[in-house]
């Protein structure tokens, strides 16, 4: 595992920094069940990747690893387009850090999966509440990470951030406004299981 507690180097925060800048000039989308939006108008905001990604995750629900104690996390939704649309053969990748804040950078490709919807757009995970690291001088809030990409949309990434978390505020990425449609409630499901909904919103290419 490789522990992102050292945080950014000033490099690397000056540059993150301005790619905020320019997000919250954008103005924010996205669906709610109680608003009526312009189909157009309907997408997930994005997210800075992070130094994590990894590319080549395998196919599968559960990506949590043999032996891991940690409570589970439900993580599923349905990858759309025009609000409404159901997409199929979208790819959804997801990675986050363990319990205690670290990142898995080797060729078992611990807390990392990717999914390939069907006709219905479901996509669905099995993972845990990562742990929180220092980036710098405060913590990130915990967050799950997503890159989703599907023939004929533009390739998305973006991140899922808790609500309640304390360390939203503070975070220059979870509390922009870009981020906010991003902070998800855990509820609980029929087996007492934490579970998020996380519908995605593509736009076509």
């Amino acid at each position: 595992m490789v522990n992102e507690r050292s945080g950014f180097s000033r490099r690397e925060f000056i540059r993150s920094s301005t790619l905020y800048a320019v997000a919250i000039s954008i103005p924010v989308l996205g669906c709610k069940n109680d608003e009526v939006k312009d189909p157009d108008e309907c997408e997930t905001t994005s997210d800075i990747l992070g130094p994590y990604y990894k590319a080549g995750a395998p196919l599968g629900e559960n990506i949590i690893p043999p032996g891991v104690e940690t409570p589970p996390l439900q993580v599923h939704g349905k990858v759309m387009n025009h609000c409404s649309v159901l997409i199929s053969d979208a790819v959804v990748e997801i990675w986050n850090a363990d319990a205690a804040g670290a990142y898995d950078t080797s060729e078992q490709f611990l807390f990392r999966g990717k999914y390939q919807t069907l006709s219905d757009g479901v996509y669905r995970f099995k993972t845990i509440i990562p742990g929180r690291y220092l980036n710098g001088s405060t913590y990130r809030p915990s967050h799950l990470h997503f890159r989703i990409t599907a023939p004929g949309y533009r390739e998305l990434v973006s991140q899922i951030y808790f609500r309640d978390d304390p360390y939203i505020e503070s975070d220059p990425w979870a509390g922009a406004p870009a981020a906010r449609e991003r902070i998800l409630t855990i509820s609980k499901d029929a087996n007492d299981v934490d579970t998020i909904t996380f519908d995605i919103h593509l736009i076509e290419v």
